[in-house]
């Protein structure tokens, strides 16, 4: 069998156009101003028995329960055989309950002024912060004290970018840029993605007077121990 169109549609729309691990944009714009698609329709149970996470017996691989959408990098680490501990199948179900009940919590707050992106570069994190008077912060729950001070150094670390960049030279913020790539991708590497954007608060001093401060709105997530959450308890 394939994958039918219901299902296909049903799948690309409770996704909301996005991997359910990092929640990459999947369907993009490139530079010659056409349509880019790096998702993939992947199986939870493949139908093949030496196929990771197999069970025998099932009526029908290509249901819409059996698919979750993933980005191209995604789909080939939970496929991987030294991965599968890490993605069963209870644990890939449940990540994709999570993401589609983002989107439609995204969906529905029609009145929600501030969305977050994935940020996958040093300069686009360098151009949310710069400048910014503050920074409202927001991560997933604290398993353990590990993720406490690993998350801590992360805000910590984008807490004095914050408070230098501006102040730098050219030649100085190129290398922070490059820094805060790094940082990225070693975070991304252990599961860790930050989303963020930049806006503008109203504030109102005591003596009545207002004033517009730019905020960096910044949100670490942690996908890993989502997907590890299932095989640890």
């Amino acid at each position: 069998m394939a994958i039918s169109d219901k299902d296909r549609k049903r799948l690309w729309a409770k996704s909301g156009n996005r991997c359910a691990i990092c929640r990459q944009e999947l369907i993009m714009t490139n530079e010659n101003q056409s349509d880019c698609n790096i998702g993939e329709e992947c199986h939870i149970v493949s139908s093949k028995p030496n196929g990771p996470r197999h069970e025998s017996g099932w009526e029908n691989y290509d249901a819409y329960g059996n698919l979750i959408l993933l980005c191209r990098n995604h789909h080939k680490i939970i496929d991987d055989i030294s991965n599968i501990l890490l993605f069963p199948k209870k644990s890939l179900i449940d990540i994709k309950s999570k993401h589609e009940a983002w989107v439609k919590e995204q969906l529905s707050s029609k009145e929600r002024r501030d969305r977050v992106d994935l940020i996958s570069t040093g300069s686009k994190l360098a151009a949310i912060i710069s400048g910014c008077y503050a920074m409202e912060r927001t991560n997933d729950d604290i398993s353990n004290r590990d993720d406490a001070e690993y998350i801590g150094s992360i805000w910590q670390i984008l807490m004095d970018y914050m408070d230098i960049y501006s102040d730098m030279e050219p030649y100085q913020q190129i290398q922070a840029e490059y820094e805060l790539q790094e940082l990225l991708d070693k975070m991304s590497k252990k599961g860790y993605f930050i989303y963020g954007t930049r806006v503008i608060r109203k504030m109102k001093y005591a003596n009545g007077e207002t004033d517009k401060w730019p905020v960096a709105l910044l949100y670490i997530r942690n996908v890993a121990l989502e997907s590890t959450y299932e095989t640890t308890t």
